[in-house]
């Protein structure tokens, strides 16, 4: 537990942490005067305390934390905080009629340019703004960050970080929000970076402080004439980026999620009719054929999917459930940007079986109906984990990225294996006859950025071969591997290139792999995770299938609080 003290965890974390031990939690710090204070940062003293103080007395929902001052919200999303941000800047701004231009570069922090000169107006436009408001400036030198003030006090503060000297090159306004569980903050990283430039010594144009535009440091005007929608508004666009450049993708790009409940009766009758059947046909039941509980339990996972796609990839056009006639009660089935896709509205043939194996709906994937030719798909136990760009998963000609996870199967025979190395194994060799090219990696456990185009290639190159796997009832140790197939020949053939995900896989069976969670949550260092339903084994130091519902449940409701738009809202109760 020694790893997990150390992070100084908030209060929803700790439960976590006691959900995974099943014992105490990690006693709660306290910084000068009794206040909070989680290891973020230090806490606040004098003056600036004092007001902050008075603010919390005076502002409803206003909490301490992380040495800063913080709104309570739970139904705020990264990408709506760092909206809200830029909204405010540009209030501010444009109530003191002072110019200014937004710089977009492909990054996720909005920045906005002042001209050379006008410096002085700007923090000031922004202390008269902002007073009385618990919103904070981070000022930003040569050296670095130079720490965060109220935005009230901008003129004051600049004034005296520059007695170093130290010019201030930027500020970085922000308004802190937690959660009420205290798992989720928003803090600098949504914030909304007011730039000065500066006057070359050309005295032509104008140079960036902090760092590179797609033009480098130097433009010859900052004039915005050109406008850009952001959220429900238009903001002037400094004119020399109001382009397309290199980076930049504006292909719709979908997701697709699969998901089943094995809780459903009438679901379960269906699923056991054909195992019946195909235990009496011989071709169902048998050691080549997994009918493992785990691949359809239901453990709330879809939920916390849609919270991830909607918190961390908002580009993200249109999401296509692929369900088997069923949808969680939850979810609001008549919400516009989301679609409920039956499994038989897949297939063309009207005499194709009944399946309950994930590979042969991958293999019908890409006759979704509508599904844009780019995609990114999700089993229901994979999740974003932080703010994502369209470009991590496609380069901007279009090229879905490939990622791939360390393990390698081996290259004997199938005679003993598993249905998933044994499926993998075919697949690989599916991949060498048409190609010529070994594959010995597996894909990471992460979302899979796909096209359309993939599949079809997949069935020109193989004719017949995914039919054979969509008519497969159950996961078998014949089947293709679908996603598999289709990214391994695109990058055979140029049609994918290889890409990097920062991710994880949790077997959350595994006592020790379940202990990582706490933290996990906490740092929110990685761009995906899986946490993989295993079977129980009994062994020790694994965990029952209740108990890891219970840990699954409390981890993701810590690192997902925040409501999708998919949800239904509650009803009310009393």
């Amino acid at each position: 537990m020694q790893g997990i003290r150390r992070l100084s965890l908030p209060a929803g974390l700790r439960r976590l942490a006691r959900t995974v031990r099943g014992r105490g939690g990690i006693p709660r710090q306290t910084g000068p005067s009794g206040r909070e204070h989680t290891g973020d940062g230090p806490a606040r003293g004098g003056r600036a305390a004092d007001r902050e103080d008075e603010l919390l007395a005076a502002v409803p929902a206003l909490v301490r934390h992380r040495g800063r001052l913080a709104l309570v919200r739970d139904d705020l999303l990264p990408a709506d905080a760092r909206d809200a941000n830029l909204r405010s800047v540009a209030e501010a701004l444009e109530a003191a009629a002072v110019p200014y231009g937004l710089v977009p570069d492909g990054r996720l922090r909005h920045r906005v340019a002042i001209a050379p000169g006008d410096r002085d107006t700007a923090l000031k436009a922004c202390a008269a703004a902002f007073t009385g408001l618990p919103l904070y400036a981070r000022l930003i030198t040569a050296d670095g960050e130079a720490g965060d003030v109220l935005a009230e006090d901008l003129p004051a503060a600049v004034e005296a970080a520059e007695a170093h000297p130290a010019r201030v090159r930027a500020v970085r306004l922000h308004h802190p929000v937690v959660t009420s569980g205290r798992t989720l903050a928003y803090g600098p990283e949504t914030g909304c970076d007011l730039e000065f430039w500066e006057a070359p010594d050309s005295g032509e144009g104008a140079l960036a402080t902090l760092c590179e535009t797609p033009y480098g440091w130097w433009v010859p005007s900052l004039a915005a004439s050109a406008t850009r929608r952001i959220g429900d508004r238009d903001y002037p666009v400094v004119d020399c980026f109001a382009g397309r450049f290199p980076d930049d993708i504006d292909f719709p790009v979908d997701a697709v999620i699969t998901w089943v409940d094995a809780a459903d009766p009438a679901w379960r009758s269906r699923r056991d009719r054909a195992a019946q059947a195909g235990s009496a046909a011989g071709t169902g039941g048998g050691t080549g054929v997994d009918l493992a509980d785990n691949r359809y339990r239901d453990r709330g996972e879809l939920r916390y999917c849609l919270r991830a796609i909607a918190a961390y990839a908002p580009w993200i056009r249109h999401v296509f459930l692929v369900t088997d006639d069923q949808a969680p009660d939850w979810l609001d089935t008549c919400h516009p940007d989301i679609t409920v896709v039956d499994h038989r509205e897949l297939s063309t043939d009207p005499d194709a079986p009944e399946v309950f194996n994930s590979h042969a709906i991958e293999s019908r994937l890409h006759r979704i109906p509508g599904l844009a030719e780019h995609f990114v798909y999700f089993n229901d136990d994979i999740f974003i984990g932080r703010p994502q760009r369209p470009q991590d998963y496609f380069l901007p000609s279009g090229l879905p990225k490939v990622f791939h996870d360390q393990r390698a199967v081996d290259p004997g025979s199938r005679v003993g294996d598993d249905v998933f190395t044994s499926s993998q194994k075919v697949t690989r060799q599916a991949v060498e006859e048409v190609v010529g090219r070994t594959y010995p990696h597996i894909l990471a456990h992460t979302p899979y950025p796909l096209t359309r185009s993939l599949f079809t290639r997949v069935e020109e190159l193989l004719p017949g071969r995914l039919d054979a796997t969509a008519r497969s009832v159950f996961r078998s140790t014949d089947d293709l591997a679908p996603v598999t197939l289709a990214s391994h020949l695109g990058l055979a053939e140029g049609h994918a290139v290889e890409g990097h995900l920062a991710h994880t896989y949790v077997s959350t069976s595994c006592q020790d792999v379940v202990e990582t969670l706490p933290p996990l949550a906490a740092e929110r260092g990685h761009d995906a995770f899986c946490l993989a339903d295993d079977e129980e084994t009994g062994a020790e130091g694994t965990l029952t299938a209740t108990q890891q519902q219970n840990v699954v449940a409390a981890f993701l409701e810590a690192y997902f609080p925040v409501p999708s738009p998919f949800e239904r809202p509650p009803v009310p109760t009393g």
